[in-house]
Order: structure tokens, then sequence, then C-alpha cells
């Protein structure tokens, strides 16, 4: 089954109430260009669009040229969970069961030991961290004075936790948790994280220059804070779009991709989260397309609508600011609608062949 099929159908889920969110103001690529070079926007700093594997628009502002790198802070999270699929499907991981203590060599009582990549992956651990609250011990901001990261995220203490039905606990959002997962990585395939990373995932896809964060110690931060150029962002979202393929070599297995494009979290009536990815809606000419998105501090989007069969990228420094996500969404808006309204599409239950 293509991933465009499967992820349209997911994405579906986004759709049922977007049309209360917050509406995003009609513009023109002029006029949208024109309020960015005039601050109104914050800092944006680059945006792109390619459809079909075809750049139609991209454009940088404020200093700098075309194609300098920007920190996408967590949406460089997205990309940790492609590589813990490289791991898996080269056999040097076991699979997103593996108790992530016990692998590390760290020793925990239980429910710590219990804590597995799948848990880490959908910021639904055991571990007492939200980044989104700023008492909470494992808040991301506690973590990075440290000189050993590690030590820091294996020693967090236990939050209120309870399994659902289907096995996944409550969400939290966790940066010291997917920075254990860059570890588990590293451990699984006996590289440094961003070596790995560079060789299994970007030299296939001829990106070079991606800089990631590192502790007083080295450690890579995987859980995001990753520096790379827009032109890289659409390359990665093209990949994932058509299911792990580049110019007809598979990267990655279109089975993993399918599977981390499964929302396990809903978070409001129209935002989803899983597998380190977000699922939300942009409206196009026609209406609303559902999208699977990368997502960091500053208004950092990589936006995959796959009706439409584009890459949307938006590269923003407005970090900590309130109104970055919206105005990201303003320039994603815009960039969707320049394009033609597409067909309707078959429903994904008539269109498995």
């Amino acid at each position: 089954m293509r991933i465009a099929v499967v992820l349209g159908a997911v994405l579906s889920l986004c759709l049922a109430s977007i049309a209360h969110a917050q509406p995003i103001p009609d513009l023109s690529l002029e006029e949208l260009e024109t309020r960015i070079e005039d601050g109104d926007l914050g800092k944006i700093r680059a945006l792109a669009l390619e459809v079909g594997g075809k750049v139609v628009y991209r454009k940088r502002f404020g200093k700098g040229e075309l194609g300098d790198r920007v920190d996408i802070k967590s949406a460089g999270k997205s990309i940790t969970a492609l590589a813990v699929g490289a791991a898996i499907a080269d056999g040097d991981l076991a699979g997103v069961d593996v108790a992530v203590w016990s692998y590390l060599g760290s020793e925990r009582s239980a429910p710590f030991n219990a804590v597995t990549v799948l848990d880490l992956l959908n910021m639904a651990s055991v571990l007492d961290c939200n980044d989104w609250e700023r008492r909470s011990p494992g808040q991301e901001e506690r973590m990075y004075p440290k000189r050993r990261w590690r030590d820091f995220a294996l020693s967090l203490p236990e939050r209120e936790f309870t399994r659902d039905e289907r096995g996944i606990g409550p969400f939290s959002y966790c940066t010291a948790g997917v920075f254990l997962l860059g570890q588990v990585v590293e451990k699984a395939v006996g590289e440094r994280f961003d070596l790995y990373v560079q060789r299994r995932l970007f030299d296939p896809l001829g990106i070079d220059g991606a800089d990631w964060r590192t502790s007083k110690s080295g450690e890579i931060q995987s859980g995001g804070q990753l520096t790379i150029s827009d032109e890289a962002l659409f390359k990665i979202g093209r990949l994932v779009l058509d299911g792990g393929m580049w110019e007809g070599t598979e990267v990655l297995p279109g089975a993993w991709l399918r599977d981390i494009l499964r929302p396990a979290h809903q978070l409001d009536e129209h935002v989803h989260y899983g597998h380190l990815w977000w699922f939300s809606a942009i409206r196009s000419q026609r209406g609303f397309e559902g999208a699977a998105m990368m997502k960091g501090n500053g208004g950092n989007i990589v936006a995959l609508v796959p009706s439409m069969d584009a890459v949307l990228v938006v590269q923003s420094e407005s970090y900590n600011r309130k109104t970055a996500q919206r105005n990201s969404f303003i320039a994603l808006t815009t960039m969707l609608r320049t394009l033609p309204a597409p067909p309707i599409v078959q429903e994904a239950a008539n269109a498995e062949e």
C-alpha cells in the first residue's frame, strides 16, 4: 500500500473539527513576503514548497543566503524516529519493545525497567518529565547544565502512570526521553548518533553540514536542536512521503513509515501525536488537507501533505514566542493555497491494491 494512502486515511482524524481553529488570513505570496520582511510574522528565515519532488517555491528572509542553516529545535526529534527505524531495519536494534534501561546497561527496578523504545517514541513513559511544565523534574532546561545528560535522564523519578487498553501510557512531552532514544541507537549500531544518521540517512539524500547540539561530555542531543538547511528538510520530507524511497533506492522500509505515521495520542480537537511526529491540517483552496509534521520551537515546521504530494518547510528563529506557530501556519497556508485544488482522493479502503 502506498504511504500516501495510509497517511491520508489516518490524517482524516485531524479534520473533523478543524473548522473551529482560529482562522488564518488569506494572503497572496507577495503579501506574505511583505509581512515577513516587515517583521509582522516574527523571524521567519526560509520558506520552501516542493510538489512531486520538484521545488516550486523557495525563499530566504533576513540576513544570510538561501540554504543557510537554522536550528530547528524539536523538529529534529522526528529524524530520531527515522534513525530508530533504520537501526531496526538493519537488524541492529531488536525492535520497539526493547527495554531501555537494560539495553543501556543501567539496572533499575520496576516500573523503570519496563520502559521501552516505543514508550519513548510516543512520549508516554513513566519518567516524571514534562517540558511544558517548568517545575517538572525532567524539564529539559534542567538537563542542559549537566555534564552527562544520560545520567540525568536515567535518574528521573516516577510519575503517575497507567497504560490504556492499547498498552500506551498518558502523553507527556519529554525531550530527555528522546535523548535516551539516541543513546539506544548508539548502543545498537556501535556508532555515535550523529555519525550514524549522517551515514545511514543523510548521505543517501545528499545532505551535509547538519550540526547537532552536544552536552559538555560530547553526547548528541537526539531530542532536537539540529541546525540544518531548508533543502535538507524538504529532502527528508520527500523521503517520508515517498515511503522511504529515494531516487529508486529504499533508504527506509515503507512498513516502518506506515507504523510511525499513525498517531498514538489526541492532544486536542485537531492535533494528534505519535512516534515523534505531529498530525494536523492546513487549509488549501478546497478546504483542509491532513498533514504530518516535524515541529520545533520558534515556528520550525516541515509539513507533508499527501493529498497534494507536497512538502512544505518553514524555518523560523522566533524562539519561545507564543505567536511563532501561528505565524508559521499563516506561511504554510499561503504556500499551500498557491497549488491547484487536488482531485477528490479515493477512500483509502478502496485504494488498497
